[in-house]
């Protein structure tokens, strides 16, 4: 094995450079892993936009790693050179060479493509379907639904709901989310979302209503369109200024509100492993959410594309 790796380093804002470190040293109950690829993550493309206030940079930032064991702490026995893993990374996996605490990975079959088995993302569409806690022939709306909803949308159909709608602007997501199990695919810039959704429920609203994109916008419609004493899941990623709500309304509503994240370590693992189960079962489709594959060298492009989510994009990795 080499001394040394390729890194990408966020230097600022936009700016990527890759440069040659050492490679690190696995600690008593860490693995050493060899990067296969690493997604982009939709937090990570806020940080190289530098829109989160008080970072500082540069920075070592790749958070959804999976690759292949090569060294293994004095203290790990579940783990052993050769084991395909996929793991719930801190940061610094956009490079040839990462470390995780073994507590932080899964080992996956050989044959499982490493691209696909992006383990944070995963772990964290698992968890808010958990914390939403559908029921038999609930229904579920969908309120922006890109990498994360599609995955969402499957395990929601995994877990018996009924009617699932999707809702977003982009067609190839629309069409994605009929083939993975919605049963309506809605256009907002076309369709009036909320009296359409109140039609198919009989005047009601949904049971379970996501908020998945982090705008104002798709938190407004996903409360307008969940029935009273529905479970309104505000899952998307939300910076810049602060949401306001109609609380008058919302507290009417009755609503149980729901925080779709999660931060402790063991919910995390626990939702990367229900997941990466369901992947290796064949319930949890990938394949088609993988569009976009770049060398670590066209890191920069990769973020550009990933900002800039065109009607082919669902999901972009760095791949090496």
């Amino acid at each position: 094995m080499p001394g040394t790796m390729q890194a990408a380093f966020l230097q600022a804002p936009g700016r990527f450079s890759v440069e040659e470190r050492p490679i690190p040293r696995p600690g008593s109950t860490e693995l050493l892993v060899k990067t296969a690829a690493c997604g982009i993550c939709t937090s990570e493309i806020e940080i190289w936009k530098g829109k989160l206030p008080g970072l500082e940079y540069p920075r070592f930032i790749g958070h959804e790693p999976a690759g292949v064991v090569v060294e293994v702490g004095d203290a790990v026995g579940d783990f052993a050179p050769g084991d395909h893993i996929s793991a719930w990374s801190e940061g610094k996996s956009y490079a040839e060479y990462f470390t995780t605490p073994a507590r932080y990975a899964m080992k996956l079959r050989p044959e499982t493509r490493l691209e696909e088995a992006l383990g944070e993302p995963i772990a964290c569409s698992v968890n808010g379907v958990l914390k939403a806690d559908p029921q038999l022939n609930d229904s579920v709306a969908i309120i922006g639904c890109g990498f994360m909803g599609l995955i969402m949308a499957q395990v929601f159909r995994a877990r018996g709901v009924g009617m699932m709608i999707a809702v977003d602007l982009r067609p190839t997501i629309r069409t994605l989310a009929l083939q993975l199990g919605a049963t309506h695919a809605l256009d907002p810039a076309t369709v009036d979302v909320a009296a359409a959704i109140k039609e198919f429920t009989g005047g009601r609203g949904v049971d379970i209503g996501v908020e998945a994109a982090g705008t104002q916008t798709t938190l407004d419609l996903a409360a307008n369109v969940t029935r009273m004493e529905g479970k309104l899941e505000v899952f998307g990623f939300h910076v810049g200024e602060p949401r306001r709500v109609n609380w008058g309304f919302w507290n009417w509503m009755a609503f149980q509100i729901v925080n779709g994240h999660s931060r402790s370590d063991h919910l995390y693992v626990e939702g990367m492993k229900i997941g990466l189960t369901m992947l290796e079962a064949g319930t949890l489709s990938m394949r088609p959410l993988v569009t976009h594959r770049f060398s670590l060298q066209d890191i920069g492009r990769g973020f550009e594309v990933a900002a800039a989510k065109g009607d082919d994009f669902v999901k972009g990795v760095i791949a090496f």
